[in-house]
């Protein structure tokens, strides 16, 4: 399965700024959860699934957000699973409360999943409130992933944490709530020595890595991290999502830092056991603006698989602020999020040979527009298989656009993309893939627009492969963070 790389991971992260244009106040109420799913009777070899969730309160007791499935447990690293969830909580006595959730979304991966790739979770449980902030939680699950054998109860057992999320420049906290303040978003590019075999047998090829990291300042040169890659070199369908730390010292010109990460991992033949990451580097940043850093590291990374080796990146950041008490420059970052549906009409060269399938796929799509000046943007895309007999398809694309006021409450937006995409028995001939769309939106109100696409994607490598004609439709919603 491929990956949504490039930029992807903002798809996610943006929910956390969004949550102020839905007007939930400078310091919003957030949760983040993390878990594991113990399926009952596995009939194959996803046995286990890791939950990580992102959302942001819509209601009394209610959340809203993106979770991503990956598997944690037997020899299917490389499985994920990328939708919506939303979380209700009711008080039932003191700190305990109980639970429910629903998850809809699709994926595939680790030749586990054919067909279509959809993904049903509903779970139940008990909550037990440790502090204001975090949370034990015992409960059970019903996973369904259509495409595989897969249809069944599960004990989970999660953690989640309360916190506000401010922009540097916003000194306030929702009470009850710990402060996480933005220090920087990166687009990352990196690669790896690889060592061990692949899941053929053969030597694992050398990768090379896309992908992007949110940062977020915890106290003076602390902060943590959530960054996503995809493989547009070596192994395509691999991708990565790793949690971590960074400690940084200044030392004059440049910075010093070192850092450390857990995750999971898994894709295109490259075999990482169960899916478990573990990843540690230093380096060097240099500041290139007041705003942008320029970061150079090294280290390595080990897996639960065959799947290790030293690993060299070089980061791009947009800094928000260098310290929490900073603030950040300018009146404040345009952003939006897109939440839709994407459909794709496939070339004859679609998808690979044998593959005996005609749908036209169908895709869950995120995306998110971080502005550069009043119109020009930077955008992230990430896009999994709901349908159309492409299980494990997926695809990012970073992109580069101009929207354009067309008067009353209509904008367009013109954007040029480049990718990765695979999996699915597509045939994404290596992975790197470009493409351009226009989009037409329609305001509904302030927050809020009602968009459409078309676009046309296609593999960059000679030779015959993917090149479909793509059409969306979403839901935007515009923001500013100051």
């Amino acid at each position: 399965m491929t990956r949504f790389a490039p930029l992807s991971l903002l798809a996610l992260l943006s929910g956390l700024g969004f949550g102020a244009g839905l007007g939930l106040g400078p310091a919003a109420a957030f949760e983040l959860g993390t878990g594991v799913d113990v399926i009952s009777d596995p009939q194959t070899r996803i046995e286990a699934l890791h939950r990580l969730y992102i959302g942001h309160e819509i209601g009394p007791g209610l959340s809203f957000g993106q979770s991503v499935y990956s598997a944690a447990k037997g020899d299917a690293g490389g499985a994920f699973f990328w939708g919506v969830e939303a979380v209700k909580m009711m008080p039932v006595s003191g700190p305990l409360s109980a639970t429910a959730g629903l998850f809809l979304g699709g994926g595939g991966g680790a030749a586990q999943v054919v067909g279509d790739g959809f993904m049903t979770r509903a779970h139940v449980g008990l909550r037990y409130a440790a502090s204001e902030r975090l949370g034990y939680e015992l409960g059970a699950s019903w996973v369904k992933i259509t495409g595989a054998d897969i249809e069944d109860p599960a004990v989970s057992l999660g953690l989640s944490y309360n916190f506000g999320v401010v922009h540097p420049s916003e000194e306030a906290v929702a009470p009850g709530f710990g402060a996480l303040k933005l220090r920087g978003v990166s687009l990352r590019a990196g690669a790896v020595a690889a060592r061990g075999a692949n899941r053929t047998g053969a030597a694992q090829a050398d990768l090379g890595l896309f992908g992007a990291e949110g940062a977020f300042s915890i106290g003076p040169g602390r902060e943590v991290f959530l960054a996503a890659d995809g493989a547009a070199k070596g192994g395509e369908g691999y991708m990565q999502i790793l949690a971590g730390g960074r400690q940084r010292w200044a030392t004059g010109p440049v910075g010093l830092f070192v850092e450390g990460g857990l995750g999971f991992g898994g894709g295109g033949e490259v075999d990482t056991g169960a899916g478990g990451l573990l990843s540690l580097g230093a380096g060097v940043a240099v500041p290139v603006a007041p705003w942008a850093d320029v970061e150079f590291a090294l280290g390595g990374v080990a897996s639960a698989g065959e799947y290790k080796g030293a690993q060299a990146s070089v980061r791009l950041v947009r800094v928000f602020a260098r310290d929490p008490g900073a603030t950040a420059p300018g009146g404040g970052q345009k952003w939006a999020y897109t939440l839709g549906v994407a459909m794709q009409d496939p070339n004859p060269g679609f998808r690979k040979p044998g593959v005996t399938a005609t749908a036209r796929p169908i895709l869950q799509e995120s995306s998110v527009d971080m502005f550069l000046t009043e119109r020009s943007y930077i955008s992230g895309t990430a896009q999994t298989a709901l349908g159309g007999d492409v299980a494990g398809y997926a695809i990012g694309l970073l992109g580069l656009g101009y929207e354009m006021p067309l008067g009353g409450r209509w904008y367009g937006s013109l954007e040029a993309q480049l990718g990765a995409a695979g999996g699915g028995g597509v045939n994404a001939n290596g992975g790197l893939i470009g493409g351009a769309r226009v989009e037409l939106d329609y305001a509904l109100n302030e927050s809020a627009r009602l968009s459409f696409a078309l676009g046309k994607l296609t593999h960059l490598k000679s030779g015959a492969g993917m090149a479909p004609t793509t059409a969306q439709i979403g839901v935007k919603f515009p923001f500013t963070t100051r």
